[in-house]
């Protein structure tokens, strides 16, 4: 009899000889920490700055990555520590050349943040399968509180349910979050956020990028229900779009063609019951990119109303943008609401020149890693939905990606870590 595993599953890892763990201990510490960090760390604050929303998990991250270059367990990465270089001229030269005003303290913000990604664990491209199980547990985990928030509500009390918001002190919580928002207005049903993460849209998010994952490495369809469910139970979209552009790519490449009929039974199951199951919000979060008071429009719509009078119509601007922190200073002038989203502040601050070399720096650290690319493109989307400065993204990216880069970024195979062998059952 014979039994289809993945190299890396839960439950189906090899037992190493002490001295191996031993020898893993400090690159899967490295690797996972950014993952714990942009999850089960992400709502704890430093006292005096977290009602600023900063919180430890940015801190934290760099702290592990220096304790791993005094134990010799990091490497820089040449090429990247190359692009990185260009990358800051890019965003610095226009600026001086033009002689205009610009933050400092923003430039510096932005060059601190990205400078783990010149940086590789060593070994990192052989314990990515190790550190892509430790990120899946920690989804099962989530989906599971998540579904527990939700359906506990009416027996629970809510303190007890969202604990780290309502019995920790405020002083140490990251503040500016909805954490507790409702399902609607006039509701008194809380969205569920699994307990840990900020929002319930980093917790849909984190979920959607799970079922990429476990999608392209194994073909057990239990966690996908599980991730699924506990998406609905947070109420919140951009998960779920992260799965619409995500998951018909992962059906073709991967050739999950159970994966469609079972995506085409979920939509007609929104469609027709939706209402009956609570998560009708599915079809309205569909008309807030028509609605300028909606948040949707000012995350994803608002932005470009803004360059079309404050950018494109000066060449100058719209190549080399503004300057470093200036969207803060100039989208109070403008009537429409704008959200500070990663591409408006790139594009508003540093033009198209500064913006797509950013971005292509983005990509070609995101796609250096072994494991799938639907994966990279899974978390390379979440750079997209939020703010710049959130650890959420960088974390994912750092932990499973960024680190775990192979030495030739030319020649990486997405899949062969994770390739499913046939393994013999006694």
């Amino acid at each position: 009899m014979a039994e289809t595993t993945a190299i890396g599953n839960i439950g189906g890892a090899h037992v190493a000889p002490r001295a191996q763990q031993h020898r893993d201990f400090v690159p899967l510490l490295l690797l996972c920490t950014p993952i714990a960090c942009a999850s089960l760390l992400s709502k704890f604050g430093i006292p005096g700055y977290a009602v600023l929303g900063i919180g430890i998990a940015l801190p934290l991250m760099m702290l592990t990555l220096g304790f791993g270059m005094i134990n010799d367990a990091v490497r820089i990465e040449p090429r990247r520590l190359g692009f990185y270089g260009i990358t800051l001229s890019v965003l610095m030269l226009p600026q001086l050349l033009r002689a205009g005003t610009f933050s400092l303290n923003s430039l510096m913000m932005l060059a601190l943040l990205h400078l783990p990604y010149v940086l590789v664990v060593k070994r990192g491209d052989e314990l990515a399968p190790k550190v892509l199980t430790f990120f899946l547990y920690i989804a099962r985990l989530l989906a599971v509180l998540a579904i527990a928030q939700y359906f506990l509500q009416g027996f629970v009390d809510k303190a007890f349910l969202y604990p780290i918001d309502n019995l920790i002190p405020q002083e140490f919580i990251v503040q500016g979050f909805n954490a507790q928002g409702t399902i609607s207005y006039g509701s008194t049903q809380v969205r569920a956020t699994g307990m840990f993460m900020l929002e319930p849209s980093f917790l849909t998010q984190f979920l959607a990028v799970a079922i990429v994952a476990e999608s392209c490495t194994t073909r057990r369809l239990w966690p996908l229900g599980l991730y699924t469910f506990g998406i609905m139970m947070a109420h919140a979209g951009t998960g779920i779009l992260v799965l619409l552009i995500c998951m018909p790519f992962v059906v073709l490449i991967h050739r999950r063609w159970d994966l469609m009929i079972l995506g085409i039974v979920g939509i007609v199951a929104v469609l027709g019951f939706g209402e009956l199951l609570g998560i009708d919000f599915l079809t309205s979060r569909t008309n807030e990119f028509n609605d300028p008071n909606s948040s949707g429009f000012a995350r994803f719509v608002g932005g470009f109303y803004m360059f079309e009078d404050m950018l494109w119509p000066n060449l100058s601007r719209a190549l080399f943008g503004y300057g470093a922190g200036a969207f803060m200073d100039y989208v109070h002038l403008f009537t429409i609401e704008v959200a500070d989203m990663p591409l408006t502040k790139m594009l508003f601050e540093f033009g198209l020149v500064g913006a797509f070399t950013y971005f292509f720096f983005i990509a070609s650290s995101l796609f250096a890693s072994p494991l799938p690319r639907m994966l990279s493109v899974a978390i390379g989307l979440t750079f997209l939905l939020n703010g710049m400065y959130v650890p959420f993204s960088h974390g994912l990216a750092l932990g499973l990606l960024v680190l775990t880069s192979t030495r030739k970024v030319q020649t990486v195979t997405p899949t062969v870590p994770l390739k499913t062998t046939r393994v013999a059952r006694v």
